[in-house]
């Protein structure tokens, strides 16, 4: 690490701190923003662009072989140089006409010395410069801090371009912590130094217990309270025990039975959960002992009468705690009161559970790691993230009509399990909508605005009670609109909002926020039906996102960690695949070259679309009979519990109908699709009828075999995509089924097993998300 004279405490940073990095702060002691988005690479490479000047060799690649801070850094590498070598950086917004920034960065070589500079400049032409080092020298057993002070003389409407120059062959080195703020440099260890301290963790004794929780007044006000010195582990306290950074108080009262978590928002501090054992009636945790108490992390045991309880610990800048069972403690309950909980789906859609529609006293839901608890009117949400799938959430429900809750939900631990609870609380975090059926295609504006940009998912309710999960799009200045990419990047849909996926056919894409950033729904006009409530938050993170905000992938991947949340969320699997070339893109290759009577001059060209959309049929067909042999496969499982558990014939029916659709929609359309044969003969009759004839008739003879092409291939995608929506179905359908009965918890969680197996690896052309 880089800060070698720190307290052992100040090693833990936690994700706000690693995103943000280190900076000045202003005259309010709050910290100046940076504008580089991921400057510590926790989120791996995003944001991130490598120049190169034509003929020169290089790369970068993020790994946790070595950091300057936190976990990650990116490492360098140069090969050939020709002229001004290679520029690693990121485009940012630029600082305003008359005011001082910094630019820092620390960075060190692998090998030998190696000379660098740090630049900042406009993003267009001319590519003036806003600032400029002198060459620093890089060894290899230091990080050095390159930095430069400046004042900007002029407005550059376009942005920056801030980046590391290097024109040194064959070298290599490492770079960590970019920093871009207003303000005088301060060097990184300084105020790291400041920023622990401000974002530390603080333990205190109340002197006094309360009988009843406390108030966010007195959370904030600590009058009369004890701070324990740092490192003092044997203090008996005389009250109730509060450990706290700046976003999450935690509080265990002598006469309480768990630990109560308060957040801190803009309405100052609130009580938003309680975590203890699931015991009924609760038991007293009257036994409290410190195991760690630094800036760093402060962590406690609560134990009952019978030893019973749970290690619960929070870190400096962290807004979760980690928790860990004591004793003979098989799980974690946490009381959070709400209509609505979420399991977040990264396959396919959401579950959502309505307290109003669920009449029983407890439900059990599949243990996917993840459960969401929506509270209050949507200023805060409670998510408990599980680092194991053994057994499932249990959720119960109280209360009648409009006031039915979850009062709280049962979240195992298994073999060394450790559940985090997160608290994200912010004006809006959330929001529900009631739909009506007389909705359809009308534009609803919401009552909510948009609190951050972010990728915001909303849960739609289906007329036949399954959910229907879509990312909102965001409105652009010319009309257009954004939408995010689940793995990175991002495609343009016209002002129309129409879009095309081969499951829906045309459509207009039904959610979306505004140029003002308020929120508008327009419920389909065909193929699916909404009706019910709609609920809205915010899934994963955008390059626009705040720095200080997090969504729910924030906090899966920094309780889980980077490469577990990577394998959790199955990331690799579900990068679109594409094979060849789509069959309308062979037409729309072919008929023009015919047109314009091109065909001896791009022979070569003709010859690869034949070759293109023969693998690109053979591909998503292969893709279907997956899907067909997957069905059966999923029909004589099902029918092996319908003989081994008679009394769940009715659910077990029900299921095997949503997974006879796949044979259903594939004997609609066996006959259209044809065989990859049938493609290739089509393209054998092109080389031997249409390559190289010149005769007036050419395009018609071409535009003849396309067409062909262009049946098979739209059959084909409707038909692969229906597939995937019947495995959707089935795995939604099936986790709702455990709600209702318990019975079906086993025969449940192996469907969606085998759902998720399928799901991977998809084709484009499933349209996995609309």
């Amino acid at each position: 690490m880089f800060h070698r004279s720190f307290h052992p405490a100040i090693w833990i940073v936690a994700l706000s701190a690693l995103l943000l990095g280190s900076t000045a702060r202003d005259a309010s002691g709050q910290a100046a923003e940076n504008r580089f988005a991921n400057p510590g690479f926790e989120m791996g490479q995003d944001g991130w662009y490598l120049a190169k000047a034509e003929g020169t060799k290089a790369d970068f690649r993020v790994d946790d072989a070595e950091a300057a801070e936190g976990r990650h850094s990116v490492k360098i590498a140069i090969g050939q140089v020709k002229e001004w070598g290679a520029q690693f950086g990121q485009g940012i917004k630029a600082g305003e006409k008359g005011k001082t920034y910094t630019f820092a960065v620390l960075a060190k070589s692998t090998g030998g010395p190696v000379r660098a500079d740090l630049q900042i400049e406009r993003r267009a032409k001319p590519h003036e410069r806003a600032a400029r080092t002198d060459p620093y020298t890089l060894a290899k057993d230091k990080w050095t801090e390159m930095h430069v002070t400046f004042t900007v003389e002029k407005d550059f409407p376009q942005g920056w371009f801030a980046y590391i120059n290097c024109a040194q062959p064959n070298c290599e080195f490492r770079a960590d912590m970019f920093r871009l703020y207003e303000g005088a440099y301060v060097p990184y260890e300084k105020q790291a130094q400041e920023d622990a301290a401000a974002e530390g963790v603080r333990l205190f004794d109340t002197n006094k217990s309360s009988p009843s929780p406390l108030s966010g007044g007195e959370i904030a006000k600590r009058e009369g309270w004890t701070a324990i010195p740092e490192d003092t582990t044997a203090h008996e306290f005389k009250g109730d025990v509060v450990f706290a950074n700046r976003k999450i108080a935690v509080v265990l009262r002598k006469k309480g039975t768990g630990a109560e978590l308060y957040s801190s928002g803009r309405s100052g501090w609130t009580r938003r959960a309680l975590l203890a054992p699931p015991s009924d009636p609760p038991t007293v945790l009257s036994t409290i002992s410190i195991s760690e108490n630094n800036p760093g992390e402060v962590a406690v045991k609560a134990l009952d009468n019978k030893g019973t309880g749970l290690r619960v610990s929070l870190k400096i800048g962290q807004m979760f705690v980690e928790t860990a069972p004591l004793g003979q403690t098989q799980g974690l309950r946490m009381e959070a009161p709400c209509r609505f909980a979420v399991l977040p789906d990264f396959f396919a859609d959401d579950i959502v559970l309505d307290a109003q529609e669920l009449p029983v006293s407890q439900v059990e839901v599949p243990g996917d790691n993840f459960l969401l608890h929506l509270l209050g009117g949507g200023e805060a949400i409670a998510m408990a993230v599980s680092n194991t799938r053994e057994k499932d959430f249990r959720a119960l429900l109280a209360g009648e009509k409009e006031g039915r809750q979850i009062l709280a939900s049962d979240i195992h631990y298994g073999k060394d399990g450790k559940v985090w609870v997160a608290l994200l609380d912010e004006p809006a975090i959330w929001h529900m909508r009631n739909i009506a059926k007389e909705d359809k295609n009308k534009v609803i504006q919401l009552d909510w605005a948009m609190p951050f940009p972010a990728q915001w998912r909303v849960d739609w309710r289906r007329d036949n009670d399954l959910t229907d999960s879509w990312e909102m799009i965001a409105e652009l200045p010319d009309g257009k609109f954004l939408k995010h990419g689940w793995f990175g990047g991002a495609s343009t849909i016209p002002a129309d909002r129409k879009k095309w996926t081969s499951v829906l056919g045309r459509f207009e894409y039904p959610c979306w926020v505004d140029k003002s950033g308020r929120g508008r729904l327009q419920p389909l006009k065909e193929a699916l039906t909404f009706v019910g409530p709609a609920v809205l938050y915010p899934i994963n993170r955008v390059k626009e996102t705040p720095l200080d905000r997090l969504t729910v992938v924030d906090i899966i991947r920094e309780t889980l960690g980077v490469g577990p949340c990577e394998y959790i969320l199955d990331v690799q699997s579900q990068q679109l695949t594409y094979k060849g070339r789509a069959t309308c893109g062979v037409r729309d290759t072919l008929n023009p070259i015919y047109e314009k009577k091109q065909q001896k001059q791009k022979k070569a060209e003709i010859e690869k679309a034949l070759q293109d959309v023969v693998i690109f049929v053979t591909y998503i067909r292969g893709r279907i009979e997956e899907y067909v042999t997957w069905g059966h496969d999923m029909l004589k499982y099902l029918d092996g519990q319908k003989k081994t558990h008679p009394e769940l014939a009715e659910v077990i029916a029900e299921m095997e109908g949503l997974t006879r659709d796949i044979d259903a929609k594939y004997a609609e359309k066996k006959d259209k699709i044809k065989t990859p044969a049938y493609v290739a003969d089509l393209c054998n009759k092109f080389r031997a009828e249409v390559m190289d004839y010149e005769g007036a008739d050419a395009l018609e003879r071409c535009k003849k075999i396309t067409a062909a092409f262009v049946e098979v291939g739209g059959n084909q995608d409707h038909l692969v995509g229906d597939c995937r929506v019947a495995a959707k179905r089935l795995r939604q359908r099936a986790g709702l089924a455990m709600a209702k009965d318990p019975r079906v918890s086993e025969i449940a969680k192996e469907i969606r097993k085998r759902t998720t197996e399928i799901m991977r690896n998809p084709a484009s052309y499933e349209a996995p998300r609309y």
